[in-house]
């Protein structure tokens, strides 16, 4: 592919200095990037150091090393060390890890992962609650909760509480404020003050983690650069080692990142992004302001790429209409700067990868009356666009988690296929089951079930969906019923007569001829000796024999490493409680919840994710950043999830506190301002909810700018004029006048 406007000013003519490229989306920022390092890689132009790229996902850093040496090789440069690439707390991890005394005791750390985070703060808040349960209790309506309803309300609350007090210990955190300075900034603090639960939650929650032996990612970021601050030999053999330091979505950066990139890079550093796409304020502590106050800095090249060939020229226009809307229409003034003037272009005709085309007019707008009627409309309408193009991706993109399992439960009871784009989904975990299986199985060998579900999971070919009592074809119908007669005979017959058959024989006679005749006996007989070989291998090392199934099974590198995971972490498990047993871990691993699950996760993500036709995508519109799909739906555009106006309801509002009371989290900031002495906090909690709108503008023209050929919005209203009302955002009744208006023009 040649290169465009913008990249190809980035290749060639940026040799060092500052630069920015503000790129939209689908305009080949990773392959620009790759391009230019290849460029000044192979002419030496990046010497004496090398090019270091920071970039966020674990899946972008493989993307951008295979893109990389995939280059090089085309130019027959092989093997080098000119560059490095890694996400921002990989690179941390490597600052702390030079002299890991300065930050901690024992060099025996670890990295805390998101679910274990999750586990420590929801310990630390009901540590605090024993204390504290009229604090606790203080905030909530009572007069309006119901008695049987109580209870969900105080565990809504506590998970709630978790959110908002991981983000004011990173608040915190990015201003280098302890936990024993917080708590001597909060001492005067009135007990009541959510600031003040802050403090000494924040005190137990770092306890707990030092216990541990764990840093979580901001303590990373904080020791990296407090080291690079404190230690000049350390920076200068950073400054040394790279010469050009590039990071990779920008937009997604926050102060303590930008200052370590800023020290190492020592004058060259190149920063790509797209403010329009800075969705992450929410829920971390990035600021979008950062990339657009450098992009603005005289000192700053700056080289715009504007073109993009991902999308038809119909869902660039309604793209680019949305943005014009925001800046020049917003009913609110503070928030018409939401999206900057960065309108995609489309390319030449003759482009090697010109715009797609379709021969209708592909993007349609619906309101409906309740969130089951719209989620019942776009499965059906997913089916419909599935089972007509089957050469297409589709995804159905959704704002929150709970919204999604009811996407997800439709998807199932209509057996259509489809893949949960999450860190938990079902097939990222199927190697925790692989191993739940077989544990399960040693831990009661006796048991001819707990024998099959291991085959079943391990030996045997898939099971195939039965669709309105029918499956696809013959062979798939064969397969279900060997697997019953299998299950059915294995239930009633003495495993140890299958597995250590007298005289070396089974007795025929006792086994059904049609299942001996089968495919599945067969697979069955097959791998008989690896089964004897899982219950013959000594369990008294637990780990061992972990890494012992992964090698009998065959496991792929990504499966490997999880293996690996749970092999060490069950030599934790076991030395903390001795009268754990197999069957213990067996349960904790056959869990939809187990521990295991992020980390299967991230280790898939590394793979990085590619949309397979024929199965629909199920993903928040968060996590379908970075991605493309031909067909997106965009489902739940309402005023609780986009909000518009200031009168609009806001996710950070819980309806089931005290009117005061009701954005916790706004209060918290507010309060942490005046301590902190940043501003008087008043404004605090107009300021949280026009940063609410802006990124949800933002979130929105994501989402648009996801879908190629294909593009469906939708929303729904309920409980018109009630307290918990929901009403169709004013974005999708803007949008959908467009929409009707350009559609009747074809």
């Amino acid at each position: 592919m040649g290169l465009r406007k913008g990249q190809k000013e980035l290749v060639e003519q940026y040799r060092g200095g500052y630069c920015a490229i503000p790129a939209i989306p689908g305009g080949g920022k990773t392959y620009s990037l790759t391009q230019w390092a290849v460029e000044m890689i192979s002419k030496g132009l990046h010497r004496p150091g090398k090019i270091l790229i920071v970039t966020y996902m674990n899946s972008a850093v493989n993307n951008f090393k295979q893109r990389i040496a995939s280059e090089l090789q085309k130019r027959d440069i092989l093997g080098t060390k000119d560059y490095f690439v890694s996400t921002i707390h990989g690179l941390c991890l490597q600052i702390i890890k030079e002299k890991p005394d300065l930050v901690i005791t024992n060099e025996e750390f670890d990295v805390i992962d998101g679910v274990e985070k999750i586990h420590l703060i929801s310990n630390a808040i009901d540590e605090w609650k024993r204390h504290n349960e009229r604090e606790f209790r203080l905030y909530l309506d009572i007069d309006n909760i119901s008695a049987g309803k109580a209870q969900e309300i105080y565990k809504n609350w506590h998970d709630r509480l978790c959110n908002i007090m991981l983000s004011a210990i990173g608040d915190f955190k990015v201003r280098g404020i302890t936990s024993g300075d917080a708590k001597k900034l909060c001492k005067n603090i009135h007990k009541d003050s959510i600031l003040n639960w802050a403090c000494q939650i924040y005190e137990i929650y770092d306890r707990q983690l030092k216990i541990r032996g764990y840093l979580d990612f901001d303590d990373m970021l904080y020791n990296a650069r407090k080291m690079l601050l404190e230690d000049e030999h350390l920076l200068e053999k950073y400054q040394r080692t790279y010469s050009f330091v590039c990071e990779d979505e920008a937009q997604d950066s926050n102060y303590i990142q930008s200052e370590i990139l800023k020290m190492i890079a020592n004058g060259n550093l190149l920063r790509v992004g797209d403010s329009n796409q800075a969705i992450c304020g929410s829920f971390s502590n990035s600021d979008f302001t950062l990339f657009k106050s450098f992009c603005e800095d005289p000192s700053t090249t700056v080289y715009r790429i504007t073109q993009s060939s991902r999308n038809t020229k119909e869902i660039i226009d309604l793209a680019n209409y949305f943005v014009r809307y925001v800046r020049e229409s917003h009913p609110v003034l503070e928030c018409r700067e939401s999206l900057l003037p960065q309108y995609i272009e489309p390319v030449d005709e003759k482009d090697d990868m010109p715009n797609p085309k379709i021969d209708e007019y592909g993007i349609k707008a619906a309101v409906f009356d309740s969130w089951v009627d719209e989620a019942r409309a776009v499965v059906n309408r997913a089916s419909y666009m599935l089972k007509k193009h089957p050469d297409k991706t589709i995804a159905i993109l959704v704002p929150s988690s709970w919204r999604m399992r009811v996407v997800l439960n439709m998807l199932d009871d209509e057996k259509i296929p489809y893949e949960h784009l999450e860190n938990t989904s079902n097939e990222k975990n199927k190697t925790v089951r692989k191993l739940g299986r077989v544990i399960d199985f040693i831990a009661l060998p006796e048991s001819g079930e707990k024998l099959f579900y291991m085959l079943d999971e391990c030996f045997l070919p898939d099971s195939y969906e039965e669709e309105n009592g029918e499956v696809e074809n013959k062979e798939e119908e064969k397969t279900n019923d060997q697997k019953k007669l299998l299950k059915s005979f294995l239930k009633n017959y003495p495993v140890e007569k299958l597995l250590y058959p007298v005289a070396g024989e089974i007795e025929i006679s006792e086994i059904p001829e049609e299942l001996l005749k089968s495919d599945i006996w067969s697979d069955f007989t097959k791998n008989m000796e690896t089964m004897r070989e899982f219950l013959e291998f000594p369990n008294a090392i637990v780990e061992k024999l972990i890494l012992f199934i992964s090698e009998k099974l065959k496991f792929e590198r990504e499966e490997r490493a999880i293996a690996q995971k749970v092999a060490g972490d069950v030599r934790y498990l076991m030395n903390q409680d001795i009268h754990w047993k197999l069957s213990d871990l067996a349960l904790e691993l056959l869990s939809p919840k187990n521990r295991f699950n992020f980390f299967s996760g991230v280790v898939w993500e590394l793979k990085g994710y590619e949309p397979t036709p024929g199965q629909i995508t199920l993903a928040t519109y968060h996590k379908s950043k970075g991605l493309e799909w031909d067909i997106v739906f965009l489902t739940s555009i309402n005023s609780w999830e986009f909000p518009v106006t200031l009168e609009d309801k806001f996710v950070g509002e819980h309806w089931f506190l005290k009117e005061k009371f009701k954005n916790p989290q706004a209060i918290l900031k507010s309060e942490m301002e005046k301590v902190l002495n940043e501003g008087d906090g008043k404004e605090q909690v107009l300021k949280s909810k026009l940063e609410a709108i802006s990124e949800r503008a933002r979130l929105l023209y994501v989402g648009i700018t996801r879908a190629k050929k294909y593009l469906f919005l939708t929303s729904h209203q309920y409980n018109v004029g009630k307290k918990n009302e929901a009403l169709p955002s004013k974005y999708i009744l803007e949008l959908k006048k467009y929409i009707e208006e350009e559609g009747s023009k074809e």
